[in-house]
């Protein structure tokens, strides 16, 4: 017996390709002899979506200026895609499923830089500083002749620590550089990171077992063979199922073989039928689509429930700018009023930059959303999408954070909503005056721990930073308020 006739279904399952690697209510019956215990409950997960650089504040704010001194919200739910602000308008369809929160503060990496004042370190460039805390929230490494970097293990792979088990990644790092990483194993010591579609998906064919002698089939042998077979098979099960499910269901089980045809066809090699062991990466979609497919279907599978990705850079044309223009240092830099070369151009191009990050965004809430899950929802619904920029604005703020939560967790976040934190506590250094600022983001990563079912943390990275202005503590402990 072939290795593929005996392991074909691990094989579907660890691609999220049979119909038997989705929970479908129908499948299972809806009787009320059911318990609620006996149902199956889809896992939950997390995917941490990165951009470089920062917003053009005006032009993402949704809040109520007249209140700016206080707490407060806005309905998404019943919004136009007119009233959203001209960033986020790509969200819009996505509205029942958003949190958008408004003016955090990255206080550790703006701590640091009280630090570096004082002697510790040399590097306090922003860049360098908010790529070091972003994910990890604690003092970087001040290497000796070269730069910060991230001083301690991140986020990522904390929750994965946690959500691993045998059998399934802890997490999986996609994406590109921007300077320096964001996801550390531990203290200058950076997680590895996938770039190349092809390569994330053969190593989600890691599962299968080894080759079975040394002079005879190797694994991608085994797996360019049995590819074929096993997607046929994969079908003849779509096939078979797909007469017992109910009307929605049934609807479901369709648009996630289309999405699973859709990856086939991307990564098809040289006109051999189905996906090859070392497939040539269609360009059709692009880099960033083909890593959205495959986020969904690791989380889909259960390979693995915490991904991080981080986003390519944007060509100029890609948002509408000349190429004349440098994105750092002739847009970024002079995108927000008070930069000594501030120019409304820029301003706008910067707008433009971030925009088409939001449509990038919704594109993976798209995907993610397609994917159907049981009890009616979707991949989506189950999942935290978390949008992170590294800088607050082009001009290396820190404060005033624009941070998105997409998905709800698993009905953990209360979505639909665009939430404002007022300013409470001064900032922990400033060049000049000093003032207050809104929350720190350390609370935001102690909720994402207990969306992720991490309730017995109250801290990550830094318990507290001090406030240089007057001496006192500030703690970063405990969640932040207003999510749930």
């Amino acid at each position: 017996m072939s290795f593929f006739r005996t392991d074909r279904r691990r094989f579907m399952t660890a691609l999220g390709l049979g119909a038997g690697s989705l929970l479908l209510p129908s499948r299972f019956g809806a009787g009320p002899q059911r318990t609620k215990a006996q149902d199956p409950v889809a896992p939950k997960r997390i995917l941490f979506f990165i951009t470089p650089h920062g917003m053009v504040p005006p032009t993402w704010h949704m809040r109520d200026d007249g209140m700016l001194g206080a707490d407060h919200e806005l309905d998404l739910t019943s919004m136009s895609e007119a009233d959203f602000s001209e960033t986020f308008q790509p969200l819009h369809r996505h509205r029942e499923k958003l949190l958008l929160l408004d003016n955090l503060t990255m206080a550790t990496s703006i701590a640091e830089t009280a630090r570096v004042v004082d002697g510790v370190g040399h590097d306090a460039n922003e860049h360098h500083l908010c790529q070091a805390h972003l994910m990890t929230g604690t003092w970087a490494v001040q290497r000796e002749g070269s730069t910060a970097i991230g001083g301690g293990r991140s986020l990522d792979m904390v929750i994965g620590d946690a959500v691993g088990q045998p059998g399934r990644f802890a997490n999986r790092i996609y994406g590109f550089r921007h300077q320096h990483p964001y996801s550390f194993l531990a203290a200058n010591e950076p997680a590895p990171r996938e770039a190349n579609p092809a390569n994330a998906f053969a190593d989600m064919m890691g599962y299968l077992p080894a080759e079975p002698t040394e002079t005879g089939p190797t694994r991608d042998d085994l797996l360019r063979s049995g590819r074929a077979s096993a997607l046929d098979f994969a079908a003849a099960e779509f096939d078979h199922v797909l007469p017992r499910l109910g009307a929605e269901d049934a609807d479901k089980l369709r648009r996630h073989q289309e999405l699973v045809r859709a990856l086939e066809l991307s990564f098809s090699g040289g006109g051999v039928s189905g996906v090859s062991c070392d497939p040539a990466v269609s360009l059709e979609g692009g880099e960033m689509h083909q890593f959205m497919q495959l986020a969904a279907l690791a989380f889909s599978c259960d390979i693995t429930r915490v991904i991080t990705l981080t986003a390519a850079g944007l060509t100029n044309a890609q948002f509408g700018a000349p190429d004349t223009l440098n994105m750092h240092q002739d847009i970024a830099h002079n995108s927000v009023e008070g930069a000594a070369g501030y120019d409304p151009a820029m301003a706008q191009h910067m707008t433009n930059y971030n925009r088409t990050y939001a449509e990038q965004f919704s594109e993976l809430l798209d995907v993610l959303d397609s994917v159907p899950e049981v009890g009616g929802g979707t991949l989506l619904d189950n999942t935290t999408v978390v949008w992170l920029t590294e800088l607050s604005t082009g001009t290396h703020w820190r404060d005033q954070m624009p941070r998105i939560i997409a998905g709800g967790g698993g009905g953990y976040f209360r979505t639909g909503r665009y939430v404002y934190y007022a300013p409470t506590n001064p900032t922990p250094f400033s060049w000049g005056a000093v003032r207050d600022v809104g929350p720190a983001d350390s609370h935001l990563r102690v909720s994402l721990m207990h969306a992720m079912g991490m309730t017995d943390q109250d801290s990550f990275g830094l318990d507290e930073v001090t406030i240089r202005s007057t001496g006192s503590a500030l703690s970063l402990r405990g969640p932040l308020p207003r999510l749930t």
